[in-house]
Protein backbone atom coordinates (compact mmCIF):
# COMPACT_ATOMS: atom_id res chain seq x y z
CA UNK A 1 0.00 0.00 0.00
CA UNK A 2 2.79 2.39 0.97
CA UNK A 3 4.66 1.55 -2.27
CA UNK A 4 1.58 2.51 -4.35
CA UNK A 5 1.29 5.81 -2.47
CA UNK A 6 4.95 6.66 -3.11
CA UNK A 7 4.61 5.75 -6.80
CA UNK A 8 1.51 7.95 -7.06
CA UNK A 9 3.30 10.88 -5.42
CA UNK A 10 6.34 10.50 -7.69
CA UNK A 11 4.09 10.44 -10.77
CA UNK A 12 2.16 13.48 -9.50
CA UNK A 13 5.37 15.45 -8.95
CA UNK A 14 6.61 14.40 -12.40
CA UNK A 15 3.31 15.53 -13.98
CA UNK A 16 3.49 18.84 -12.11
CA UNK A 17 7.06 19.47 -13.31
CA UNK A 18 6.10 18.62 -16.92
CA UNK A 19 3.11 20.95 -16.71
CA UNK A 20 5.27 23.78 -15.40
CA UNK A 21 7.84 23.21 -18.15
CA UNK A 22 5.10 23.30 -20.80
CA UNK A 23 3.81 26.56 -19.34
CA UNK A 24 7.25 28.14 -19.49
CA UNK A 25 7.80 26.99 -23.08
CA UNK A 26 4.37 28.33 -24.02
CA UNK A 27 5.20 31.67 -22.44
CA UNK A 28 8.17 32.05 -24.80
CA UNK A 29 6.65 30.58 -27.96
CA UNK A 30 3.15 32.14 -27.87
CA UNK A 31 4.30 35.63 -28.97
CA UNK A 32 6.36 34.14 -31.81
CA UNK A 33 3.45 32.02 -33.01
CA UNK A 34 1.12 35.02 -32.82
CA UNK A 35 3.56 37.19 -34.81
CA UNK A 36 3.92 34.53 -37.51
CA UNK A 37 0.16 34.11 -37.74
CA UNK A 38 -0.29 37.87 -38.10
CA UNK A 39 2.41 37.96 -40.80
CA UNK A 40 0.68 35.14 -42.66
CA UNK A 41 -2.64 37.01 -42.50
CA UNK A 42 -1.01 40.24 -43.76
CA UNK A 43 0.65 38.41 -46.65
CA UNK A 44 -2.68 36.79 -47.55
CA UNK A 45 -4.39 40.20 -47.47
CA UNK A 46 -1.81 41.49 -49.96
CA UNK A 47 -2.49 38.46 -52.13
CA UNK A 48 -6.29 38.84 -52.24
CA UNK A 49 -6.67 42.64 -52.22
CA UNK A 50 -5.18 44.28 -55.32
CA UNK A 51 -6.64 47.72 -54.60
CA UNK A 52 -4.87 47.91 -51.22
CA UNK A 53 -1.67 46.28 -52.44
CA UNK A 54 -1.28 48.90 -55.18
CA UNK A 55 -2.51 51.92 -53.19
CA UNK A 56 -1.47 51.52 -49.53
CA UNK A 57 -1.21 55.28 -49.12
CA UNK A 58 -4.86 55.95 -50.06
CA UNK A 59 -6.62 52.85 -48.71
CA UNK A 60 -6.86 51.47 -45.19
CA UNK A 61 -7.76 48.07 -43.82
CA UNK A 62 -9.59 47.84 -40.52
CA UNK A 63 -10.19 44.59 -38.69
CA UNK A 64 -13.82 44.49 -37.64
CA UNK A 65 -15.35 42.70 -34.71
CA UNK A 66 -16.72 39.37 -35.84
CA UNK A 67 -20.46 39.45 -36.34
CA UNK A 68 -20.91 36.09 -38.05
CA UNK A 69 -20.65 32.53 -36.79
CA UNK A 70 -19.18 31.21 -40.04
CA UNK A 71 -16.37 33.77 -40.19
CA UNK A 72 -13.07 33.85 -38.30
CA UNK A 73 -12.14 37.46 -39.19
CA UNK A 74 -13.52 40.38 -41.18
CA UNK A 75 -11.39 43.17 -42.69
CA UNK A 76 -12.94 46.24 -44.30
CA UNK A 77 -10.99 48.04 -47.02
CA UNK A 78 -11.81 51.75 -47.12
CA UNK A 79 -10.78 54.54 -49.46
CA UNK A 80 -9.44 57.93 -48.40
CA UNK A 81 -13.01 59.15 -47.72
CA UNK A 82 -13.72 56.23 -45.40
CA UNK A 83 -16.06 54.58 -47.89
CA UNK A 84 -16.09 50.78 -47.92
CA UNK A 85 -14.70 49.44 -51.20
CA UNK A 86 -14.04 45.82 -50.29
CA UNK A 87 -14.48 43.33 -47.53
CA UNK A 88 -12.08 40.49 -46.80
CA UNK A 89 -13.28 37.41 -44.95
CA UNK A 90 -11.32 34.67 -43.28
CA UNK A 91 -13.83 31.82 -43.53
CA UNK A 92 -13.62 28.18 -42.40
CA UNK A 93 -15.55 25.07 -43.38
CA UNK A 94 -15.12 21.39 -42.54
CA UNK A 95 -13.56 19.44 -45.38
CA UNK A 96 -12.94 15.70 -45.66
CA UNK A 97 -9.84 15.40 -43.45
CA UNK A 98 -9.53 18.86 -41.91
CA UNK A 99 -10.99 22.31 -41.62
CA UNK A 100 -10.31 24.43 -44.69
CA UNK A 101 -9.59 28.08 -43.93
CA UNK A 102 -9.77 30.61 -46.77
CA UNK A 103 -9.33 34.33 -47.19
CA UNK A 104 -11.80 35.76 -49.70
CA UNK A 105 -11.97 39.36 -50.92
CA UNK A 106 -15.34 40.69 -52.16
CA UNK A 107 -15.71 44.03 -53.94
CA UNK A 108 -18.51 46.56 -53.35
CA UNK A 109 -20.07 45.22 -56.57
CA UNK A 110 -20.36 41.89 -54.68
CA UNK A 111 -17.87 40.10 -56.89
CA UNK A 112 -15.08 37.91 -55.60
CA UNK A 113 -11.82 39.68 -56.31
CA UNK A 114 -9.49 36.94 -55.16
CA UNK A 115 -9.24 34.03 -52.79
CA UNK A 116 -6.51 32.01 -51.16
CA UNK A 117 -6.56 28.87 -49.04
CA UNK A 118 -4.76 29.80 -45.83
CA UNK A 119 -4.73 26.37 -44.23
CA UNK A 120 -5.83 22.87 -45.08
CA UNK A 121 -4.65 19.35 -44.39
CA UNK A 122 -6.84 17.68 -46.98
CA UNK A 123 -5.55 14.35 -48.22
CA UNK A 124 -7.01 14.29 -51.74
CA UNK A 125 -6.17 16.78 -54.47
CA UNK A 126 -4.20 19.96 -54.05
CA UNK A 127 -6.83 22.25 -52.57
CA UNK A 128 -4.29 25.01 -51.77
CA UNK A 129 -3.28 25.60 -55.40
CA UNK A 130 -6.47 24.69 -57.32
CA UNK A 131 -8.09 27.54 -59.26
CA UNK A 132 -11.80 27.42 -58.45
CA UNK A 133 -12.40 30.03 -61.20
CA UNK A 134 -14.22 32.43 -58.87
CA UNK A 135 -12.18 35.62 -59.42
CA UNK A 136 -14.51 38.34 -60.73
CA UNK A 137 -17.65 36.24 -60.20
CA UNK A 138 -20.76 37.27 -58.31
CA UNK A 139 -22.35 33.81 -58.13
CA UNK A 140 -21.27 30.21 -57.72
CA UNK A 141 -22.54 29.16 -61.17
CA UNK A 142 -19.02 28.76 -62.57
CA UNK A 143 -17.50 27.16 -59.46
CA UNK A 144 -14.85 24.64 -60.58
CA UNK A 145 -14.73 21.79 -58.08
CA UNK A 146 -11.61 19.76 -57.53
CA UNK A 147 -12.06 16.38 -59.16
CA UNK A 148 -11.91 13.49 -56.69
CA UNK A 149 -12.39 15.79 -53.71
CA UNK A 150 -16.14 16.19 -53.45
CA UNK A 151 -16.34 16.90 -49.72
CA UNK A 152 -13.40 19.32 -49.80
CA UNK A 153 -14.87 21.09 -52.82
CA UNK A 154 -18.21 21.45 -51.02
CA UNK A 155 -16.40 23.03 -48.07
CA UNK A 156 -14.64 25.52 -50.36
CA UNK A 157 -17.96 26.26 -52.09
CA UNK A 158 -19.49 26.93 -48.67
CA UNK A 159 -16.69 29.41 -47.92
CA UNK A 160 -17.36 31.28 -51.18
CA UNK A 161 -21.12 31.26 -50.54
CA UNK A 162 -20.64 32.63 -47.02
CA UNK A 163 -18.38 35.45 -48.24
CA UNK A 164 -20.71 36.48 -51.06
CA UNK A 165 -23.80 36.27 -48.87
CA UNK A 166 -22.33 38.30 -46.01
CA UNK A 167 -20.88 40.95 -48.31
CA UNK A 168 -24.38 42.32 -48.98
CA UNK A 169 -24.70 43.18 -45.29
CA UNK A 170 -21.10 44.26 -44.64
CA UNK A 171 -20.68 46.54 -47.67
CA UNK A 172 -23.78 48.69 -47.03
Amino acid sequence: MKKNLITGLVLSVFALICGLLLSVVNMFTAPVIEARTEEKINNSIMEVCEVYKNNKDTYTIDKESIKHDEVDSVYLVKDENGEKVEVIYVVSAKGYASTIQMMISVTKEHKIERSVVISSAETKGDIKTHDFMMDGKDSLADFDKLSGSTISSKAVRKCFYTALDLSYEDLK
